[in-house]
């Protein structure tokens, strides 16, 4: 019993560590774009021997390397090896720029369309787009279609009824709530996004109770790449359902 009561103690410890640490980081991170490296290249070593592998670590030290050259290496493990972290699209971003100052507008393009298409919600967009119409010029807002790798075109989908029959067999339920005041405003926010959102009505006691989804998809592993776009509108955790 007291092995483990010890065992569980260390657990919560080792957790408290790792949340402090990321916060760590992001601090530190923030510091370097003011323009402060002191602390952050004080801490740099003891955070690769700790977390080696973690992508905020990574973008950190990426930052702190004056030469673009060396620093490319970091973003893109960090791009390649964590595609979902909150750092891939900072690290992406940071690629465009490298490349578009460099005059290398084949690469600058092909990463901006990558980003364009896998960041689509991402603040840093507007800034690498003004990067690249001053230097090596960009694509039209509207294109959305990588440069040198031609994919399907991502359909972003619109608000409907609830009553649009569909064949699709997946989505992603964002909302259950007895509130219809809430229902509406989720659905609003992904209105704003111009993203598929559609609400249902399931009757229940005392009262009705409201499901907010979003997309219509052909199979479960197609919804679940849209999970963290969702994510970031609504801020909750996305389930994937059928239909």
């Amino acid at each position: 019993m007291q092995r483990s009561i010890i065992f569980v103690f260390s657990l919560l410890i080792l957790s408290f560590q790792a949340g402090a640490q990321n916060a760590n980081v992001k601090a530190y991170i923030q510091q370097v774009a003011s323009g402060w490296t002191s602390d952050a290249k004080k801490a740099l070593p003891d955070l690769l021997v700790d977390s080696p592998d973690d992508p905020g670590v990574l973008f950190l030290h990426a930052s702190l390397v004056e030469d673009p050259k060396k620093a490319t290496p970091l973003l893109e493990r960090v791009v390649d090896a964590f595609p979902k972290s909150e750092w891939a699209d900072d690290a992406m971003a940071r690629l465009v720029v490298f490349a578009a100052t460099k005059n290398d507008a084949e690469k600058a393009k092909k990463t901006f369309a990558k980003m364009r298409e896998q960041y689509s919600l991402s603040d840093l967009l507007p800034i690498v787009y003004d990067v690249m119409r001053s230097t090596v010029g960009a694509p039209p807002p509207a294109d959305r279609t990588p440069i040198s790798t031609p994919v399907a075109k991502k359909t972003e989908p619109v608000a409907e009824p609830a009553t649009k029959t569909s064949t699709k067999a997946y989505t992603l339920v964002t909302r259950t709530t007895f509130s219809k005041d809430e229902a509406d405003g989720l659905m609003e926010q992904f209105k704003k996004k111009h993203m598929r959102a559609r609400m249902t009505t399931e009757s229940s006691k005392p009262k009705p109770r409201y499901i907010v989804s979003v997309g219509e998809y052909d199979t479960e592993s197609d919804a679940e790449k849209d999970v963290d776009a969702v994510h970031a509108v609504c801020k909750c955790k996305p389930t994937v359902t059928k239909r």
